[in-house]
Parts: structure tokens; C-alpha cells; sequence
């Protein structure tokens, strides 16, 4: 009886389980379909069919599409957000590279996303909301890592440097499959960043 009792899965973490393998295939529907149309010509029923989930499962997690695509989104930014979070700027003088690696692995482990975000009706959106997170933190939290110049314009001016140039390498690297490496990606883009600002 106790080997069972071992065995067993409490109730509310199999229903956890259950939970996360149905948003699982639904995001992973979703992406595909977002691959093939756009986000207004995807009905429920065929997300749903494609995903092998009914609609009343569906509609138990999210009111239509639109929030589903809405509630995946702020899951992403909130795990951006909290990764962003963990690092000062005392952290960040000298080197880059970590935080730099966290945000690169960041994109490949949502890859299946993150893409359909940058593309279509999605893009401007997405795009303002991404270079907001990191403009803030830069500008906030990181504000003094690196000497940009006296003057309050130098600071923006580098400050539009660091945040379009590292959002346009990863948009490049998505489109290159992400090759080279995270690692590998993220210290090259710390090295471009440190020799730009030295420059001031």
C-alpha cells in the first residue's frame, strides 16, 4: 500500500500537468497556423482540431485567440522581465556576456514564438513593447555601467545605440537560425557594445 501511495500523483499536480500539456499543444497549434495565415483568419475550431483539444477546453483558458496570442505575450515579457532583473549595473561592468547569454538562450528557448511576434500585424506592437523593457532597464536599473559622456544627450544617443543594435542583432540572428550560438552570439554582441560606448 505504501509503494502505491509512492506512485501516485497528487490530484491538483496531475491537473497542473494536464493543464501545461493542453497549453503546450495549443501554443504550439497556434504557432504553426500563425505559419500559414494570419492571426485573424485562424478560427477556434480549426486551432483547436489542429491542436487535438476541444473547445471547451479552449475556452476554459482563454476568451478567443486574440487573448491567447495577449496571455502568451505577458508571459514572455514577465520571464524577460525577471531574467533582466537578476543583474545590476556593478554586474554589468566589465562584461556583458552573461546577461547577454541569458537574453539570447531566451529567444532560442522561445523560438516557436517569438518569430510569429516579429512578423505580421503582431510586429509593431511586439517590437515597441520589447525595446520598452529594455530601454527602462538600461536607462534604470543599469543606468552608470558604462561612461557615455557628460552630457545628457550622449547618454540617449548611446542609450538608442545599445537598444536598437542589440535588437537588431537578434532579429538577424533569428532570420540566420540562430547561428552562432547563444554563447558564442552573446559575447560578440558584448564586444560591439563595449568598443562602441569606449568610443565616447
Amino acid at each position: 500500500m505504501t509503494a502505491q501511495s509512492d506512485r501516485s500523483v497528487p490530484p491538483r499536480q496531475e491537473e497542473d500537468r494536464r493543464v501545461r500539456r493542453t497549453r503546450a499543444r495549443l501554443r504550439q497549434a497556434l504557432t504553426q497556423l500563425l505559419g500559414e495565415k494570419e492571426l485573424r483568419c485562424i478560427t477556434v475550431r480549426e486551432l483547436t482540431q489542429r491542436a487535438d483539444v476541444n473547445r471547451g477546453t479552449f475556452y476554459a483558458h482563454y476568451r478567443d485567440i486574440y487573448d491567447m496570442l495577449e496571455q502568451y505575450e505577458n508571459q514572455l515579457f514577465d520571464a524577460l522581465g525577471e531574467l533582466l532583473s537578476g543583474y545590476t549595473a556593478q554586474q554589468l561592468q566589465g562584461d556583458l556576456t552573461p546577461v547577454l547569454e541569458r537574453v539570447f538562450c531566451f529567444v532560442e528557448d522561445n523560438r516557436d514564438l517569438i518569430p510569429v511576434l516579429l512578423t505580421g500585424q503582431a510586429k509593431d506592437p511586439f517590437f515597441r513593447r520589447l525595446y520598452a523593457v529594455i530601454r527602462d532597464k538600461c536607462a534604470g536599473d543599469w543606468q552608470g555601467a558604462y561612461p557615455v559622456g557628460a552630457e545628457e544627450a550622449h547618454f540617449d544617443y548611446a542609450l538608442e545605440f545599445v537598444v536598437w543594435g542589440s535588437l537588431g542583432l537578434i532579429q538577424s540572428w533569428m532570420q540566420n537560425g540562430l547561428l552562432p550560438p547563444a554563447g558564442e552570439m552573446a559575447a560578440f554582441t558584448g564586444r560591439l557594445i563595449q568598443r562602441g560606448l569606449a568610443a565616447l
